[in-house]
């Protein structure tokens, strides 16, 4: 590494081995994770339940609020448009659906590996591209469609469901949805049960207003940012109470 051109070397410095990870986890005295889904990739690596601290994220209840819902049924995904975000999954189970009085609105920017998927959209399809405020495309919409397959905690869920929307998403996207209460959760990569799932709230207007309201609620009682303040300071404080692993180490 030193021999190599100093840019490289930069960036060698700033490479993290997986090992070097896993070594940093089992010295730390906590570690915090998203979601329940982040949880179980350590769980499956033998780190026990006690070393895990639940640290969700917030969202600004002020600046992300309900809107006036819109006179026919709008699916909106905020969010990059890559593969691993499930576009490519929306736009091919929308194609099916072909479903009357609707509309789909992409915000977000369009990578190149999404970019085939865009050829030849349906009419009803909207590619809004990057939005600085996209609080005002929530509030215009009817449902958020999120079928991340790989995500943590996604910050579009605490977004969309603070503007009062329903949503579809998946269990890779984080815990803001509970399926049945404010939205419905599906696997991943999986066209059909997406569509499904579509289809589902298109045909129920109503429950779709219910599942918007019971997100703003779970949002306000759960997921502020005074709330994720109140998290970080107690996971400082459980860290501080806990015997102090190096002394123990070398008392052994």
């Amino acid at each position: 590494m030193e021999n190599a051109p100093v840019p490289q070397r930069w960036l060698n410095r700033l490479l993290i081995s997986r090992q070097e990870s896993l070594e940093e986890y089992e010295l730390a005295d906590l570690i915090l994770v998203e979601s329940e889904k982040a949880a179980d990739t350590f769980r499956v690596l033998g780190f026990h339940n006690e070393k895990l601290y639940s640290m969700p994220q917030g969202v600004d209840i002020n600046r992300f609020q309900p809107g006036v819902s819109p006179p026919l049924f709008r699916a909106v995904f905020v969010g990059a448009l890559i593969k691993r975000k499930g576009v490519h999954t929306l736009i091919e189970a929308w194609k099916k659906l072909k479903l009357p009085n609707a509309e789909l609105w992409l915000a977000g920017y369009p990578h190149e590996e999404i970019l085939p998927y865009l050829s030849g959209l349906p009419a009803n399809v909207k590619v809004l591209g990057f939005t600085k405020d996209v609080e005002n495309i929530y509030r215009v919409g009817s449902v958020h469609v999120f079928p991340s397959t790989l995500e943590g905690s996604a910050k579009t869920t605490y977004e969309a469901a603070a503007c009062g929307l329903a949503q579809i998403t998946t269990r890779e996207a984080g815990d803001v949805v509970v399926d049945g209460l404010n939205g419905v959760v599906i696997p991943p990569n999986d066209v059909d049960a997406l569509t499904r799932a579509i289809q589902f709230l298109y045909n129920r207007p109503d429950l779709v207003r219910l599942y918007g309201a019971d997100g703003r609620e779970r949002v306000v009682k759960h997921f502020t940012w005074e709330h994720f303040r109140e998290r970080v300071l107690g996971a400082y404080r459980l860290a501080i109470a806990r015997p102090n692993r190096k002394e123990n180490m070398i008392g052994e």
